[in-house]
């Protein structure tokens, strides 16, 4: 009996991997233009599947989309700069941000989950832009700084578009993460009765 439980568990984990990381493909796809910023939806379902799965499954459903990114061209400006950098800082911010949403998710959930479920939400874009400005820093920035030259703007209009992608990042993660997990709860709740 505990070993059919156990089966049961893990068939059921193995689908929903499965299904979190077909939605994070599908809402990587999704590209909301905001400001001449280019949004994309897959964080939030990356926390929630940290939140729901395990901070491990959190760090492998970051990995599709930093390949598709790394492979269609969203990286292009930074892959003539440094493909190793580009590959390396795409994989850490993605694999950092999903593993410690999850880490933070299960060391408060069992006092306040929803509160878990933000510190998460916040987490997540914290570390992915944090990340990312580190590898810009390191593997291309004299690089990116002549590039920004010759286009007539400058590394703080750069880094004023990051800003705004994060602040957009995170407002966007501390609405959706929360309520999808409140109606997340409540479906499960209701299949249960």
């Amino acid at each position: 009996m505990k070993q059919r439980k156990e089966q049961h568990e893990l068939v059921r984990k193995i689908v929903l991997i499965g299904l979190f990381t077909a939605l994070t493909v599908v809402f990587g796809m999704i590209k909301i233009p905001i400001m001449g910023l280019t949004i994309k939806m897959d964080l939030p379902v990356i926390v929630l599947g940290a939140v729901i799965l395990g901070p491990l499954a959190g760090a492998w459903l970051t990995v599709i989309p930093s390949l598709i990114t790394y492979f269609t061209g969203e990286a292009a400006l930074f892959m003539q700069f440094s493909p190793f950098g580009t590959l390396l800082t795409l994989f850490l911010k993605g694999i950092l941000a999903g593993l410690l949403a999850g880490l933070v998710y299960k060391a408060l959930c069992k006092k306040h989950p929803i509160g878990a479920v933000t510190c998460a939400a916040v987490v997540a874009p914290v570390v992915n832009t944090g990340v990312y400005i580190l590898g810009c820093r390191i593997f291309i920035w004299n690089q990116l700084a002549s590039y920004m030259v010759q286009m007539q703007s400058t590394i703080t209009m750069f880094l004023v578009g990051i800003l705004l992608n994060f602040v957009l990042e995170l407002t966007m993660n501390i609405i959706l993460c929360p309520t999808a997990f409140r109606m997340l709860q409540s479906a499960m709740k209701n299949k249960r009765s």
